[in-house]
């Protein structure tokens, strides 16, 4: 009974720990997955890959049920060597030098997140990635 029980826990973990991020590996192109790996960005935790788009850089956009604030306080940490600016009323973070303005952010990657519901009633938050080529 108890082999039952560590066996059928293993495979929950497993599960609940790998099976997501592997989805999300798996939707990703291997263009997508090197670029997020060159320029050392991590995929936000239990996020869902909605749509990407590589014509002039390569953008990215997951969801997730976690607040913009959440999401960015999370990516400031894993990406605490990356500058924070208010662009238009978003937080973003990106990597360049600091005090860049508004208008240079396309030369640069960078992370910012909103929510995609402006009456509030929505808990998605839409995360978008930008790597220029």
């Amino acid at each position: 009974m108890k082999r039952s029980t560590g066996v059928w826990l293993a495979l929950l973990l497993t599960f609940v720990f790998v099976v997501p991020r592997a989805g999300l590996a798996e939707d990703l192109s291997a263009a997508q997955l090197g670029a997020l790996e060159s320029n050392g960005i991590p995929l936000y935790p239990g996020a869902s890959y909605t749509t990407g788009d590589d014509s002039d850089a390569m953008i990215m956009w997951f969801k997730s049920t976690d607040s913009p604030d959440k999401v960015m306080d999370w990516y400031k940490d894993q990406l605490s060597d990356w500058f924070e600016m208010d662009a238009n009323g978003s937080r973003v973070i990106y990597k360049g030098p600091e005090g860049i303005k508004v208008e240079d952010l396309s030369v640069n990657a960078h992370i910012w997140a909103r929510t995609t519901d402006e009456s509030g009633v929505s808990v998605d938050t839409e995360i978008t990635i930008r790597i220029p080529n």
